[in-house]
């Protein structure tokens, strides 16, 4: 797998305060109605949150972002402090700052796989910055992805 290139997100929820994790797992499921899909291990605190709440943020990343994508990947760590841009929307979820693009979501479906739960959501409000490029995964590495025509 670490040869599928896969987008890098950061999921946000509330949860007592606000929590968030890297996911390289999100998938598009259905476009009527919109449906998402993303996968959180069962022993991490997002995991206690996404398994009662009712609603969270999903970012895609930036190319600019590497360092989002390897803060939020770390267990136990203070995420939601000053070197990461964020604000409260008016829902009380929060929202990261300067991403290339965000989707409110609310889960409809939690499977247990393995030592993951996969969450289905339906996607409720989403917000897009063409202008940015995105964050990729490959190879155990998150980079920019490549233009079009050039090699990477």
């Amino acid at each position: 797998m670490r040869r599928h290139a896969a987008g890098v997100a950061v999921v946000t929820t509330y949860a007592g305060g606000p929590t968030g994790f890297t996911a390289t797992s999100l998938t598009s499921v259905s476009l009527d109605p919109p449906l998402v899909s993303f996968a959180v291990g069962l022993t991490s605190r997002s995991w206690s949150a996404w398994r009662a709440n009712q609603h969270g943020i999903i970012h895609l990343l930036d190319e600019g972002q590497a360092g989002v994508a390897r803060m939020f990947a770390q267990s136990g760590e203070e995420k939601f402090g000053g070197a990461v841009p964020w604000r409260w929307t008016t829902d009380r979820l929060p929202l990261l700052d300067g991403v290339m693009a965000w989707m409110v979501a609310e889960p409809r479906t939690r499977v247990i796989a393995g030592d993951h739960a996969i969450i289905l959501c339906h996607v409720v409000a989403t917000h897009l910055d063409a202008d940015r490029r995105p964050l990729v995964l490959y190879d155990g590495a998150v980079r920019p992805m490549a233009p079009p025509g050039v090699p990477s």
